[in-house]
């Protein structure tokens, strides 16, 4: 038995520490930094498309009779109406439809009515899905599930390796050797958002818990989801439309429902079976200013304006659910604390990078294929999703507005620049792979700036943008993600030329000792 038990425990920890760190970190990394870009994405989704910059804006009782007078108009017999109002960071009205003829949407701008058509693109919604899924459907979403799981078990076996963890935060050596320098960014980058990072594995791992641990509903619905759904989910009350009837104005009937949600806080209403008897419209509630984020309901009878059903009471199970859920998305964030969750996620994704870093610093100095191997991994599962991530901005700019199948080349732009990336990795010089892919993407950021700024020059109706603080703030974020990219890769330089050199000197001293 081993008379130092607390060393052994270490020693073990360390080992686990550090294969379950480089296994999970190649696609956490990305993972996290999708997940920072993700608490922009209505920011991203606007900026990518730039045609909805030109919207006016609208208090609410305009926004609601633009949104009756439209939907009268295309839709008059429709079976469903559903309008979402204009929101700070979602300023457009959005419309949609349904009924025999089929579905549809449409987006107006709330002060005069007119129809904006934005460039078929994602937006910030890929990122979203990338982060959660890898765009990999049900597969993709196992696979982050359990990369989460695991990551909470690399925190907390850090936290029992490094000793003296919250000592070492104050502790920063960039002169000193590449492995001494690495493990103190990791430490101070673990640190920094260690509780940050804790709360949003587990509340990430909460959000598709039905997912990843679906024995419970099988045992009590069996293959009954819809069952479990109504019973889990507040249903609103059905229609029993008979005859025509004309309804109450949709401002009239928002008013009603906000007696109860709140005033000003309607944010979706949709109407059943308008303009018949009987029809329902239900009203409901924002959650950006709080953590739960499902919303508050009231339906009314549209033709008479009474309250018919008010769900703002849940049983406690989906109450923590979504309660957890509201705190790893951010909804109920105000600006700074929105900006904290960026800033912190990315400390996040620099933990991930700096372990991944400093395992190939030790790992390279006893050599060999397995040495080599994570060398070039790392390289192209690092620098990789930035590169990705600039392409996947560039092609949004780079394509003539109105380009049918844009949102498609966006991602096959994103994915052939991670390809590249990994194609370098493989067959590039390993000396320099570092240097020259964290060169690319420093190129690739750097160019957003004066390409996006091009692109809206040149056309006459984009112009105004160049002012707007979304593309000012995003220009800076740009520009500092590839000056950041840039001194990474200055220092890299500087680094292998320092090796290079202790390589030949030390071949010199050989040759001269012989």
């Amino acid at each position: 038995m081993s008379g130092d038990p607390e060393g052994t425990l270490r020693a073990r920890m360390a080992w686990l520490h550090s294969w379950a760190g480089l296994l999970l970190g190649w696609l956490a990394f990305a993972v996290f930094v999708t997940g920072a870009l993700s608490v922009y994405a209505p920011e991203i989704s606007r900026w990518m498309m730039p045609e909805t910059g030109a919207a006016g804006r609208a208090d609410r009782q305009q926004a609601l009779r633009t949104a009756e007078a439209a939907l009268y108009r295309e839709a008059p017999r429709a079976a469903r109406w559903q309008l979402e109002l204009p929101a700070p960071r979602k300023p457009l009205l959005t419309l949609s439809w349904s009924g025999p003829d089929g579905t549809a949407d449409v987006r107006l701008d709330p002060a005069t009515g007119a129809a904006v058509v934005p460039r078929d693109t994602e937006g910030g919604d890929f990122l979203v899905e990338f982060h959660y899924s890898l765009h990999a459907g049900k597969a993709g979403i196992s696979l982050v599930g359990a990369c989460s799981l695991g990551l909470l078990l690399v925190l907390v076996t850090g936290i029992i390796v490094h000793r003296r963890l919250f000592a070492d935060f104050f502790t920063f050596r960039p002169r000193l050797s590449a492995g001494r320098a690495w493990l103190d960014a990791h430490n101070v980058l673990g640190v920094l958002p260690l509780p940050f990072s804790i709360m949003i594995l587990v509340t990430a791992l909460s959000t598709l818990l039905l997912t990843y641990l679906p024995a419970g509903v099988h045992a009590r619905f069996g293959n009954d989801i819809a069952a479990m759904a109504a019973q889990v989910f507040p249903a609103p009350p059905g229609t029993h439309a008979q005859g025509d009837a004309s309804m109450l104005p949709l401002p009239e009937l928002v008013r009603r429902a906000e007696t109860v949600l709140g005033a000003g806080k309607a944010g979706v209403v949709i109407v059943r079976e308008p303009g018949r008897e009987g029809a329902i419209a239900d009203v409901m509630r924002v959650f950006d200013d709080r953590f739960m984020a499902f919303p508050d309901r009231v339906s009314l009878r549209a033709d008479t304006g009474s309250i018919v059903d008010t769900q703002n009471r849940y049983g406690g199970a989906l109450t923590l659910a979504r309660t957890l859920g509201g705190l790893h998305y951010g909804y109920y964030a105000a600006p700074l604390l929105r900006a904290l969750y960026f800033a912190l996620a990315l400390a996040g994704a620099g933990m991930i990078a700096t372990g991944l870093a400093l395992y190939s610093v030790r790992t390279s100095a006893r050599g060999g294929r397995f040495a080599a191997a994570v060398h070039r991994i790392n390289v192209a599962m690092i620098c990789g999703p930035l590169c990705a991530c600039a392409a996947y901005f560039l092609a949004n700019r780079l394509a003539w507005p109105g380009a049918a199948g844009l949102h498609d080349r966006e991602v096959l732009a994103f994915f052939l620049a991670w390809a590249g990336c990994w194609g370098h990795a493989v067959w590039g010089d390993p000396a320099r792979l570092w240097r020259r892919q964290w060169l690319a993407a420093a190129v690739l950021w750097m160019a957003l700036v004066p390409v996006d700024a091009a692109a809206l020059a040149l056309q006459p109706a984009f112009r105004h943008l160049l002012g707007q603080p979304l593309h000012a703030v995003a220009a800076s974020l740009f520009a500092a993600m590839g000056g950041l990219s840039m001194w990474i890769a200055l220092r890299r330089g500087r680094h292998e030329r320092d090796a290079t050199h202790a390589s030949l000197h030390r071949g010199g001293t050989r040759r001269t000792g012989a």
